[in-house]
């Protein structure tokens, strides 16, 4: 592409390699299966889905294109544009233009991977990463315009806007690295402390509860825990604040196995099905 931050023609199964040390981490915490793809650029490429199995690398490969990958944030492109995130939401709608001309209108027959890239992979799972609850607005008003139905990658603080959120008719995928407990035993680091950073420590354990009451549809994910090993920590402090503990194994198991589509091979345990397990006291 002609911008540096459209990079739709990156293949996750090119990049990809296995990793064993950090796939042990996954396996600890009790993933069996996740989805990997390169978090760069604003038109990211597709993912791959794997299994974290101690088989050869070829052999875990579940689907090889899995998901279309998005975002707002430019990531490592040194192009000075876009510099907002106005721009950001710009360039995303050029593209779709963009695309659109390429494949009807090209007379000259201009040759353009990234374009033709960007259209060939509007077939797969459309997963947009967002930074708060108003970009899976912002993100949505895009899909809406080009009928596309995002899955959208939040960041935990959706409980905040529950009824526009689910008037989107998009799924979530939820991190549960909720924020720590601030230290203000110095009155005047205290100070600095915001009210709404306060209810936000307090709440955001809350909000797969509240995702789950409001039928909103989500997956879970490890992304964004500096500790893997912190995340069944969390998972229990979701429950303790009201996640139904059904609900939780679903999004762990049947709902992200359903987003990518391979509930046929993957998400529960029935005949003919691969099966991963986490034995636990």
């Amino acid at each position: 592409s002609w911008n540096q931050a459209i990079k739709p023609e990156v293949n996750g199964i090119e990049l990809f390699a296995d990793n064993e040390k950090l796939a042990k981490k996954y396996r600890d915490i009790g993933f069996g299966t996740v989805l990997s793809h390169q978090q760069d650029g604003i038109a990211r490429g597709t993912s791959v889905l794997t299994n974290l199995a101690t088989n050869s690398q070829h052999d875990n490969i579940v689907l090889e294109n899995a998901a279309a990958h998005y975002s707002f944030k430019k990531g490592s492109s040194r192009q000075a544009y876009p510099s907002s995130l106005m721009g950001c939401i710009a360039l995303i709608k050029q593209t779709f233009l963009d695309a659109e001309w390429y494949h009807n209108s090209n007379e000259d027959k201009q040759k353009n991977l990234s374009l033709e890239a960007f259209t060939s992979t509007q077939s797969l799972p459309q997963i947009f990463e967002v930074r708060n609850k108003y970009s899976v607005l912002r993100a949505d008003k895009i899909g809406d315009e080009f009928n596309v139905q995002y899955i959208f990658k939040g960041s935990g603080d959706e409980y905040q806007l529950l009824e526009e959120i689910k008037a989107t008719n998009g799924k979530l995928i939820v991190p549960v690295n909720f924020p720590k407990a601030y230290d203000v035993e110095d009155p005047y680091d205290a100070r600095h402390v915001s009210l709404e950073e306060m209810k936000h420590w307090e709440l955001a354990p809350s909000n797969p509860k509240f995702l789950e009451q409001n039928q909103i549809v989500f997956a879970l994910t490890a992304d964004g825990l500096k500790n893997k090993s912190d995340f069944l920590k969390n998972l229990r402090k979701a429950v303790k604040n009201g996640l139904s503990k059904n609900q939780a194994l679903k999004a762990l198991t049947q709902i992200p196995a359903e987003m990518m589509g391979v509930y046929a091979d993957l998400g529960s345990l029935a005949l003919g099905k691969q099966a991963s397990f986490i034995i636990t006291s």
